[in-house]
């Protein structure tokens, strides 16, 4: 059986965005912050406390490089897959998916909060967020049309009318 890697993935971007949702250069931004956020976090072990032994002592794990901690939980996110067959994809067991899940996600989390990417939960940080984004010419939205009722008003009708299909739509 072939385990993801990221060596075997970078060669092909097209498999690598389709297996991670991003391309190999913002994969390489990402790394570069989810590297520092390892670092803020220091030596622990998966309940939190600190290690015994120096660090590369003891067995090396089935992830041993931060690209394939990094490739594994992405992966995860986008697809999103029962933790055994996610697990089998790296020749893990379910119980050490599920570790590595809980322990490599905060750590992502941290690296899109250093390069600013985090979403935020505050409306009033997203709409501050939108119009900065509009003001510097970087926000591009794409909606969907939706099919509503004819408004009996003609000044309504302009408003909706799409122009195509002879259909009254809204934007959403």
């Amino acid at each position: 059986m072939v385990m993801l890697n990221y060596d075997t993935l970078q060669n092909n971007e097209k498999v690598f965005l389709s297996v991670t949702s991003v391309t190999v250069f913002e994969f390489q931004i990402l790394l570069i912050a989810f590297e520092q956020a390892f670092v803020e976090v220091g030596y622990l072990t998966a309940e939190g406390t600190a290690r015994f032994r120096k660090r590369g002592g003891g067995q090396s794990g089935k992830l041993p490089r931060l690209e394939d901690k990094l490739l594994f939980i992405l992966s995860y996110i986008k697809n999103y897959p029962l933790q055994t067959y996610h697990g089998l994809q790296f020749g893990l067991s379910q119980s050490k998916t599920n570790l590595q899940l809980h322990s490599l996600l905060p750590k992502l989390k941290r690296a899109l909060e250093i390069l600013g990417c985090k979403p935020s939960r505050e409306a009033e940080e997203f709409v501050e967020r939108l119009q900065s984004q509009v003001k510097k010419g970087e926000l591009v939205q794409d909606g969907v049309e939706r099919n509503r009722e004819r408004p009996k008003d003609e000044e309504a009708q302009k408003l909706y009318y799409s122009g195509k299909k002879r259909r009254i739509l809204r934007k959403i």
